[in-house]
């Protein structure tokens, strides 16, 4: 019997560029196959640029009409959704099963019966931070970040778990962007501002080599020692910390997943994706074990291409995966894994996590809502994806 086909849309990720190898080596796990042999199901990646709408569209079409993929998958933005949605419904028997790093808050208007997702959901991790830099610290603090992090609803996440936990104002600063220079971090004028505001702590918010560099810089002034430094879960990943943990960082953020968690299950993916890639685990090795898992439940029908009973399986089975219990139906609303607030300590020994308090999570139904009518960038690449 042929393999399930899967079309995995892949855009380019200058932070990650090995994602794709990393999610399918742990999706082979989960399914409880070995990476790299023949399976019974199959991953075909298809380019998708820099993940914008009319190049997934292009990739999807190839995937199902030239590959004749069974099912499209990938990283997607949800804006990319009211475009793929109807290319997936017009097939009789195709399905959709993204995956989301949680950068824009689901705005399931357009609910399918055919389309499922693995959300990070990173909404909720900022969330959880606001709320307890608000019942921590209780005063004022300070949002830093690029302009591209800016476009996400990642910070307006962050600034309503600070309004839910009783505070109402914020200070933010957006750093300029230089069209000759679009990487460099021009950041001198707004640290010296943070020096004289003296704000209750300052929250970082950036993806790849410029938190780094952003740390480099924050350790380098003397004064900012007696300021707390918040950063976003992204910036306390372990392949991400461990170019800086030198600097003696002192760090406090919000994880939905913490590799070095005592939980069963984690264990076991942990020292299974080791075993098989000689590397740690990171985020998109965890988000493709999860689907592994959802998938080995699916098997049986998938062999016999019985279809309705896969998306009835879909929209109502949860897996219990590495970090609790996983849920793929937008329809019923996502399951959100308890979150950590950490301590984070480096040092040119290693990277140190010590979980100071369980994280609130936002209240979908309303919070969410709110966020939606503040901000509408329209940017479609994948958070991490850059």
């Amino acid at each position: 019997m042929n393999p399930i086909k899967i079309g995995f849309l892949t855009p380019y990720s200058s932070i990650y560029p090995n994602f794709f190898p990393h999610l399918a080596t742990g999706f082979y796990l989960g399914l409880g196959q070995k990476p790299g042999r023949r399976a019974d199901i199959e991953l075909i990646p298809e380019f998708a640029g820099s993940g914008g709408i009319p190049s997934v569209v292009e990739a999807t079409k190839k995937l199902l009409n030239f590959s004749n993929v069974d099912i499209i998958s990938g990283m997607i933005s949800y804006r990319s959704l009211p475009d793929l949605i109807p290319l997936i419904d017009s097939r009789k028997n195709a399905i959709g099963f993204f995956f989301d790093m949680g950068e824009m808050l689901p705005t399931f208007d357009y609910h399918s019966p055919n389309i499922f997702f693995n959300s990070h959901q990173l909404y909720q991790s900022q969330y959880a931070l606001g709320y307890w830099a608000q019942k921590e610290y209780k005063a004022p603090g300070f949002i830093i970040t690029p302009i591209y992090n800016s476009g996400y609803q990642l910070h307006t996440s962050f600034q309503a778990g600070v309004r839910d936990a009783g505070g109402n104002t914020i200070l933010q600063a957006i750093i300029p962007y230089d069209n000759n220079n679009p990487h460099h971090l021009n950041i001198e004028d707004i640290l010296e501002k943070i020096r004289k505001e003296a704000p209750a702590y300052v929250h970082a918010l950036f993806v790849g080599p410029q938190g780094n560099e952003f740390l480099n810089l924050w350790k380098s002034k003397s004064w900012t020692k007696d300021i707390p430094l918040l950063v976003a879960e992204n910036m306390l990943y372990p392949d991400m910390l461990d170019d800086v943990k030198h600097l003696g960082l002192n760090l406090y953020g919000a994880m939905l997943w913490n590799p070095d968690i005592e939980y069963k299950i984690n264990k076991q993916f942990v020292k299974k994706f080791k075993q098989n890639s000689g590397q740690s685990p990171n985020l998109y090795a965890l988000q493709g074990y999860e689907a592994g898992l959802m998938f080995r439940e699916l098997l049986h029908p998938l062999k016999k291409r019985h279809w309705d009973i896969v998306k009835e399986k879909l929209q109502n089975t949860n897996i219990e995966g590495p970090r609790g219990v996983k849920n793929f139906c937008s329809k019923r609303g996502f399951l959100t894994p308890d979150i950590d607030i950490v301590k984070t300590r480096t040092d040119s020994s290693g990277i140190y996590n010590t979980v100071i308090a369980i994280g609130k999570k936002m209240n979908s139904n309303v919070t969410t809502t709110l966020l939606q009518e503040e901000i509408d960038s329209g940017w479609v690449n994948p958070y991490l994806c850059i």
